[in-house]
Formats: structure tokens, C-alpha cells, sequence
């Protein structure tokens, strides 16, 4: 005797219900995706300003690098201008600013690759090895490939971390710097602290300081643009009246010297009489 069962079960779904919850998520997805939208479009022009004002004040050239993406991010390093350190210096800050993210996301790349690389010699390896030893070998990874991608992962790891303080510190300094012209040296320390732990933060900082007063010795020092070269001057002589030869005529125009005569000398005046009456 067979016996079969079967057991139907229709649960129905409304399909209302569902459309509306996707409705609500997509809906709210993207009332935060507009939000957010809004605050970056204000803090790039906020930012942008800042940046652009005080880039003016202090003569920098091309101050309209401020409104240009990646070239803010070199013209927002270069308003530090040199930061001193204990033993040195770090010239052309903004260089730093803008080559530090890039080298680091090509550094991740390289370890990224080496990590599939690895991942793909284990499988390789393990899917010859199950081939040689037939389906009932084990085909897990290896403990030789799983110590390589945790050495990987180790070491990306420490260099993120480096590179997250290193970015971290070379920013509080850089604004350390800008803040430092316009308030006092405690309140540049905290708003440049401040600024790399709250987002928007160095944002406002830079606008609402980019008008104020420079700091007593913290001027910039603007050169005037250099004058106009003149024009060489021919080298002139002094004119002078010809001297006509002797016997020649003196020209008309030429002022004629009146000629005195020497007043007697005191032997003419006192000759005595007895050397008239020798002479004669």
C-alpha cells in the first residue's frame, strides 16, 4: 500500500505593503543623500572662500586655485608657508597635502594586488594538490598561504596607521600655521586640534577668520611690483664756445671780454728821480 501526502501552503503577500516599504527606504535614502549633498556644495563654498581670501591678503598668486578641486587642497598647504620643526623644516607643505593621499591609495593598491595574488597561488595550489590526490583530499588553504595574507593584512594595516597620523599631524600644522596669523597661539592649537577631529570645522574656522586682523609681526610682506625700466638716456656734453684761432675775427655772437688795464705798481708811483736823470 502506498500512501502519498502533500501539503500545499499559499501564504499571500500583500504587495502594497511591500511596495510602500520600499517606497519609504528609497525615499529616505535619498532625502539623505540631498542632505548631504547640500552640506558638501556649502562647505566647498565656504571653504572655498576662506581659502581664496586669505590666499589674497597674504599675496599668494592665483588665488583662484581655492574653487578648483585638488588645486585647493596644494593652495590650502602653501598658506602655512614653511613650518619650522624642532631640528628642521617642512617646505611646500601643500605639496605634501596633495601627494600624501595619493601615494597612499597607489601603496594600497600595490598590497591590495598582492593579497589576490597570494590568495591565488593557494587556491592554485590547492586545486592542483586535489587533482593529484584525488576528491577525498582535503582542499583547504594551506597554513603557508594563510600566514602570507595575514603578514599582508598586518602590514597594510601598520602603514594605514602611520599614514592616518602622519596626515593627521602634517594638517593640525599646516593650520596650526594659518590659524596662528589672525589668534593667539593657544586658540591656533585648539582650533587646529579641533579641526582635524569635527568635519566642517576647519571649514568655518577658515571663514570666519579670513577677514580678521593680522597678528602684531604676522603681516605678510608684499613686495611692489617692480617699476617700469626708463628709457637709456644718450650721454651729452656740456656745450662750449668754440675758440677761434688767433687773428681771426671773433664772431658777432660771441661776448666780447673787455680788457683792462693792470693798475700801476708801487716801483712805477716811487721810482726815484736820480734813476730818470741816469737813464737820460
Amino acid at each position: 500500500m502506498d500512501f502519498s501526502y502533500e501539503y500545499s501552503h499559499n501564504y499571500p503577500i500583500n504587495s502594497n505593503v511591500s511596495d510602500a516599504a520600499v517606497t519609504a527606504i528609497l525615499s529616505i535614502y535619498l532625502l539623505v543623500l540631498m542632505v548631504a549633498f547640500i552640506f558638501w556644495i556649502i562647505q566647498y563654498i565656504f571653504r572655498g572662500v576662506g581659502i581664496y581670501t586669505i590666499a589674497k591678503r597674504i599675496g599668494r598668486k592665483n588665488p583662484w586655485m581655492a574653487f578648483v578641486p585638488f588645486a585647493r587642497t596644494y593652495l590650502h598647504g602653501e598658506l602655512a608657508g614653511t613650518i619650522p620643526l624642532k631640528t628642521k623644516s617642512i617646505r611646500n607643505p601643500g605639496v605634501w597635502k596633495l601627494v600624501a593621499p595619493i601615494i597612499a591609495n597607489v601603496v594600497g593598491m600595490v598590497f591590495y594586488f598582492i593579497l589576490v595574488a597570494v590568495m591565488g597561488v593557494g587556491a592554485l595550489s590547492v586545486a592542483i594538490s586535489s587533482g593529484a590526490y584525488g576528491p577525498g583530499y582535503d582542499a583547504s588553504l594551506g597554513s603557508g598561504t594563510i600566514l602570507a595574507m595575514v603578514v599582508v593584512c598586518l602590514i597594510v594595516l601598520i602603514l594605514a596607521i602611520l599614514y592616518s597620523g602622519f596626515y593627521m599631524v602634517l594638517c593640525i600644522l599646516i593650520d596650526f600655521q594659518i590659524f596662528g596669523r589672525f589668534t593667539s597661539r593657544n586658540m591656533a592649537i585648539v582650533h587646529a586640534i579641533l579641526s582635524a577631529a569635527i568635519p566642517l570645522y576647519e571649514t568655518f574656522c577658515l571663514f570666519v577668520m579670513r577677514n580678521r586682523e593680522f597678528n602684531p609681526g604676522m603681516e605678510p610682506r608684499l613686495t611692489p611690483p617692480p617699476a617700469a625700466p626708463m628709457p637709456p638716456v644718450p650721454p651729452t656734453t656740456p656745450p662750449h664756445a668754440p675758440v677761434p684761432p688767433e687773428g681771426a675775427a671773433t664772431p658777432p655772437h660771441a661776448p666780447v671780454t673787455p680788457v683792462t688795464s693792470a693798475p700801476p705798481s708801487d716801483s712805477d708811483i716811487l721810482r726815484p728821480v736820480s734813476e730818470e736823470h741816469t737813464e737820460e
